[in-house]
């Protein structure tokens, strides 16, 4: 069976994938691999439909790391993310192939493995049909073995297979609400109606968050910002002491509309947290205001504001819960 190989990469480095398909032509000729960039998107069909088709159905994702792919949305505020929800989830592996100096450690692909392995650029060795070859080696190994099998369906009893069939169904629902957010955080340019846009999809989270609860931990586990955004709006209607350092985090987040959902999770959190917990969600509280004080200028974007009132509602709330309760004869 031969790998499913996807190429994310930028269009200004496509004479580097053409090279690097050059190479691997061997492997092709074998059938131990089979190619897919997106100049086989057919003329009149659905590019991003079939871009998530085949990013979802690849055994092992290239990333063709340089400048301009770090710098791209598309490339890296969708495919590398992706990629990473089906590495974490088992499904695919994910090998970043740097082809020019660039600030990728700064990226999370120093999770990653990157080849060459000494992480010394395509183009700064001597010949870079050498380094190329050293690629192309290293590929060669990888694909030697047999591709990763998909994940095992549950063979328990049929409620917990027709569980698994509904969940499947609500894990295809958050999905698709998530790449919409995705698009429609690239595409258009700030103003009131994308806010707007994207307000009406937290909605429609919030929505489903009954049926989609299960889900919260692999939501908030996810590298996604889109995936980040439906964990918080399950949580603002299912708030969860275990998920406030997940808020927190988020609050500070440099995605301004996931960190302001995330702080408006910790202020329903105010008046449906447990009392036991008021103390860890006011400590929850006032490191989140501590994050955005210490962030860039321009990072607040009503963040602060809504903490701030968080805070103001529940320390009342404590004091009041502290205050001598009067006996009336």
């Amino acid at each position: 069976m031969p790998w499913r190989v996807f190429y994310s990469y930028s269009h200004r480095d496509a004479e580097f994938r053409e090279r690097l398909g050059t190479y691997l032509a061997p492997l092709k000729h074998q059938g131990k691999i089979v190619e897919w960039y997106d100049r086989k998107i057919e003329p009149g069909t659905d590019w991003e439909a079939e871009i998530s088709v085949q990013l979802d159905t690849a055994n092992v994702i290239f990333l063709l790391v340089s400048e301009d792919f770090l710098a791209s949305d598309y490339c890296f505020g969708v495919e590398v993310e992706r990629s990473f929800a089906r590495l974490k989830r088992g499904e695919a592996m994910v090998v970043p192939i740097l082809l020019k100096p660039c600030l990728w450690q700064e990226s999370r692909l120093s999770e990653l493995q990157i080849i060459p392995r000494d992480a010394k650029a395509i183009t700064s060795w001597p010949s870079q049909e050498d380094g190329f070859a050293n690629v192309a080696t290293e590929i060669r190994e990888l694909v030697s073995a047999p591709p990763p099998s998909p994940p095992v369906a549950s063979k328990g009893p049929s409620g917990a297979r027709q569980f698994d069939s509904a969940l499947d169904l609500v894990r295809c629902q958050v999905g698709a609400y998530t790449r919409l957010y995705e698009r429609t955080r690239q595409r258009m340019p700030g103003s009131y109606q994308r806010t707007a846009r994207m307000q009406q999809i937290v909605d429609s989270m919030r929505a489903i968050a009954t049926a989609s609860y299960p889900l919260l931990d692999e939501l908030a586990n996810s590298p996604s910002p889109g995936d980040h955004l439906a964990a918080v709006a399950i949580l603002q209607v299912f708030v969860s002491e275990d998920y406030l350092p997940f808020l927190v985090r988020l609050v500070g987040s440099e995605k301004p509309f996931v960190g302001y959902q995330a702080a408006k999770a910790l202020q329903f959190a105010v008046s449906a947290l447990d009392i036991r917990a008021h103390q860890d969600l006011l400590q929850a509280i006032v490191n989140a205001q501590a994050t955005l004080q210490t962030a860039s200028p321009g990072l607040d974007s009503g963040r602060l504001s809504v903490l701030r009132a968080a805070e103001q509602d529940l320390r009342a709330a404590i004091s009041a819960l502290a205050a001598p309760s009067q006996i009336y004869d």
